[in-house]
């Protein structure tokens, strides 16, 4: 690397607000508010119970394709033009070209940025030397990157990693050049996100350790604006179990793929001021992984019950509601329905939740396997559903197949509901239904069959961990108490960046 980057401030634009009212730029990858899932309803649920907050949005969301707000932010809310990332279109340029000069050109940041983000020791300093360069310098990425110099810079920085041995760590893949030309792409998109100019807040809320905390650790940099993160799946962890279940992937693209994310996780522990896991589970998780406990304080996930819950149908349905995803492992949930109707033939299945944006391959496969199957009407797909709660009432048991979670909403709902669950023992999981259900190995059909057959034929057994499951919620799991930490943790870091 020759010189440091130079910097200058830039022009911040404007967020209007009320006097004392604390600001927060709330960042969002893949989810709220264009997906449906856990995590958009636990950023609705904060946006809209949080309304002494005066809220910007700033999605992260994958360009080239038409998008549909699935919420509808509140008067206190602002949603800010989206990034645009993960498309081979060349997205609109934001930022206005001034007449006379030219931006000045770095061509040694594709080399800095491969070795600081996919190196096994990347350095944070120079990752943000670089990362504020880009936002100073917008105007200069596209010249930078299209160059012959900036090429050269990567494949040096590339060849330097490539050759890295570390404990720990498997031997690198060797990269062709259309290999090399992808992960050249994704940098590109790296450093296109940490460019986009952000308004002046009291707090930066980054919901995930990867691509979300990008435009917050610019921010902290420049402005020294205090940065929470919160994990509802560990980034690292779920980036890994991707890369594990795409065998049609390459080498090459998935030892990109998982050290990016081991990059970008590493950043984003290192520039929070505070984590704020839903789970302890993700606590032990980020310890694991060189986190500092006393950053740590875990926010537990919680659901708003309005009314006691309703006598169960007993009409041996049951219900799963999540998006179809990799990660939920639907093709299990399937032949957990197959083994369900053998011992219980007049038995139902009804599932809720849409495809996720991006996985319209898995989504046409579950499809194909469920004809193969033969499950017809036996097993429904029912798609997006505006009220969780209302599905979850009509069922006898809840059902749940993922491979990865944190403490997901729908079994908090189905707790809610006193609806007892049968579930695999990721994550948090374990901990919270211990006692009000089932739980079993991920991908365990025959497990998973027996809890959910077992709770069909003992209606009473069904009903007494519901009620089991609603206690627990109330005293442990209410939204209340979910919106109240979350309350007083962006007061205190505001008060810090206020007082600064």
């Amino acid at each position: 690397m020759t010189g440091r980057l130079s910097v200058v401030r830039p022009r911040e634009p404007r967020l209007h607000s009320r006097p004392q009212e604390l600001r927060v730029l709330l960042t969002t990858e893949g989810t709220y508010p264009y997906a449906i899932g856990g995590v958009s309803s636990w950023c609705d649920m904060l946006v809209k119970c949080l309304t002494d907050v005066r809220w910007e949005v700033l999605p992260i969301v994958a360009g080239g394709q038409r998008r549909v707000a699935r919420f509808d932010l509140p008067a206190h809310a602002v949603l800010a033009e989206p990034i645009e990332l993960w498309s081979e279109q060349i997205p609109r340029s934001r930022v206005k070209r001034r007449a006379g000069g030219h931006a000045e050109v770095r061509t040694e940041l594709p080399g800095v940025l491969v070795r600081e983000l996919i190196g096994w020791n990347g350095r944070l300093d120079s990752l943000q030397e670089a990362l504020v360069w880009c936002r100073l310098r917008p105007a200069a990425i596209r010249g930078v990157f299209r160059s012959r110099a900036g090429w050269e810079a990567f494949l040096r920085g590339l060849g330097e990693v490539l050759a890295e041995r570390a404990d720990g760590a498997a031997a690198p893949p060797d990269f062709d050049v259309r290999e090399a030309a992808r992960l050249y792409q994704v940098l590109y998109w790296v450093a296109r996100t940490a460019a986009v100019p952000t308004p002046p807040v009291d707090v930066v809320h980054a919901t995930a350790a990867g691509w979300a905390v990008l435009p917050a650790l610019v921010d902290k940099v420049l402005r020294g604006t205090p940065l929470l993160l919160t994990e509802h799946g560990v980034y690292v962890r779920e980036a890994y179990l991707a890369s594990a279940r795409a065998p049609q992937v390459s080498a090459p693209a998935r030892f990109a793929a998982t050290r990016l994310a081991r990059g970008l996780a590493r950043m984003a522990y290192e520039a929070a001021d505070v984590i704020s896991p839903v789970i302890d589970a993700n606590a032990r998780w980020e310890e694991g992984l060189g986190v500092d406990p006393a950053k740590i304080q875990v926010i537990y996930n919680g659901v708003e019950v309005r009314n006691p819950p309703t006598s169960p149908p007993r009409t041996k349905t049951i219900v799963s509601v999540g998006r179809i995803d990799p990660l939920k492992d639907v093709h299990t949930m399937m032949r957990v329905m197959v083994e369900v109707l053998r011992r219980v033939p007049d038995a139902r299945f009804l599932h809720y939740g849409p495809v996720t944006e991006g996985q319209e391959i898995y989504g046409r496969a579950v499809l194909a396997h469920h004809q193969r199957l033969g499950l017809g009407d036996r097993f429904r797909f029912m798609g997006h559903t505006p009220d969780p709660n209302g599905a979850v009432q009509a069922a006898d048991v809840v059902l749940m197949t993922s491979i990865s979670e944190a403490l997901p909403m729908s079994i908090l709902e189905a707790m809610g509901q006193a609806r007892p669950v049968v579930t695999t023992g990721v994550g948090g999981v374990r901990d919270v239904v211990r006692g009000c259900g089932f739980v079993a190995r991920p991908g365990d059909v025959n497990e998973l069959a027996l809890g959910v057959t077992t709770l069909l034929r003992s209606p009473a057994l069904a009903q007494t961990l519901g009620l089991r499951g609603y206690a627990r919620l109330r005293s442990k799991f209410d939204q209340g108490a979910c919106v109240h930490g979350y309350r007083d943790l962006l007061a205190r870091l505001g008060s810090r960046r206020k007082a600064a």
